[in-house]
């Protein structure tokens, strides 16, 4: 999600200008809430502009919030359409936008803000908005880049070649942060001028449909999947929520190699599932305990009638599988240096589509398994047969 964070433009720092106060404290702010491995966003920078939404008529301020916050929008915002309003009429507002934002990612960044003096609170910012695209793209040009541990400062490189007229200043002050291990400046060329065709309403509003269709699609099959864990397995939603929390709280490539145990763990697990071992081989293939490939690949060739589709299926388990040992090798070699955060990330995007692929293979609603839940039930028999026993004995 694109998310805007509102500040007091006019704040000042004991007399001073308090913008790099400002600008500061959101960027700490960006990089203390969200991990370094999904740390990808551009910044925008800007005063809303509240009265463009009256093309050119004067408008009450009521009504510019309430048409950006209104009750038709599914707007995700700090605020109230009242207490908008009434920072509104009191306090010249700028913005801070940043993209790529989780909404956990957003509501640590407005945790770790809401007690400095300049900070008014978060608007979500929904591109098939209208008065969105007035606000928040017209009015704020793109001013930073940040990937990982590195900020880029936007310019255009074709305004130099006649004098440099670049912010070194604010340059200086962004490296002197310490926020950033690196700070280098990146030629933005044409977009956001006159000369870029990708900026009307229309490409705005292709934007945000976008984003919900991707959205929409992959939330669909991510929750059809999690279904299909917890209708197989219980046990496989419990592996799955390790290897997804290992690489979401890694701190070094070490931590990064234990994913991919948590992976194989994932898919051992999902292979007993759906294709339990057995003592014979199949397709002259064994299918014992230890090949959970060859029982993935067994399970597919009795159950899908394409040859197209059967030898996708297991194209994608041998590719799965092929990254779950090589990452174990380097692991087992000690060459955890070697681990990278983008091999690990594509790993479990495989394994979530293998997963997705083999449980929807067949319609859900089949004979209930018990075994998941044998444990617990014997515990509860046996207990009350012990507690059956000592009331007979009192008795």
């Amino acid at each position: 999600m694109r998310v805007c964070f509102l500040v007091d433009e006019s704040w000042s720092d004991g007399g001073a200008w308090g913008w790099p106060v400002i600008r500061e404290s959101v960027l700490r702010a960006y990089a203390a809430a969200t991990p370094r491995h999904r740390r990808h966003a551009r910044i925008s920078l800007g005063t809303l502009l509240l009265w463009d939404l009256g093309g050119g008529k004067r408008i009450k301020i009521s009504d510019a919030v309430e048409s950006i916050l209104g009750e038709r929008w599914a707007v995700w915002s700090t605020f109230s359409v009242p207490e908008l309003t009434e920072k509104a009429g009191s306090t010249r507002i700028a913005g801070i936008a940043i993209d790529s934002l989780t909404p956990a990612d957003a509501r640590a960044m407005h945790v770790r803000l809401r007690e400095a003096d300049w900070y008014l609170g978060a608007v979500e910012i929904i591109p098939s908005v209208p008065s969105h695209m007035v606000i928040f793209l017209n009015s704020m040009p793109t001013r930073f880049r940040i990937f990982g541990d590195s900020l880029y400062v936007f310019h255009r490189k074709w305004e130099t070649e006649v004098e440099d007229n670049r912010d070194h200043g604010e340059f200086k002050e962004l490296k002197a942060s310490g926020i950033f291990t690196d700070v280098q400046w990146e030629d933005s060329g044409v977009r956001e001028t006159i000369f870029d065709p990708f900026r009307d309403v229309e490409d705005f509003r292709r934007l945000g449909e976008l984003d919900e269709l991707i959205m929409g699609q992959f939330s669909s099959a991510l929750g059809e999947t999690l279904i299909r864990c917890a209708d197989a397995d219980p046990n496989l939603m419990e592996r799955l929520h390790g290897a997804l929390k290992a690489f979401e709280n890694h701190e070094s490539s070490e931590g990064l190699a234990h994913v991919s145990l948590s992976c194989r763990r994932f898919t051992e697990k999902l292979a007993d599932c759906l294709y339990p071992p057995r003592d014979e081989k199949v397709n002259g293939r064994k299918v014992g305990k230890a090949e959970y490939r060859n029982r993935l690949w067994a399970y597919i060739a009795e159950n899908v009638t394409s040859d197209t589709t059967r030898q996708l299926l297991m194209a994608n388990i041998e590719d799965l599988g092929n990254r779950i040992d090589r990452l174990d090798n380097l692991s087992n070699k000690g060459l955890h240096s070697e681990v990278s955060t983008s091999d690990v990330n594509r790993l479990l995007l495989s394994l979530l589509v293998v997963a997705h692929d083999l449980l929807t293979l067949s319609p859900p609603g089949g004979t209930f398994r018990y075994d998941p839940y044998g444990k617990r039930i014997r515990q509860i028999v046996e207990g009350d047969l012990l507690r059956s026993n000592r009331e007979e004995e009192q008795d």
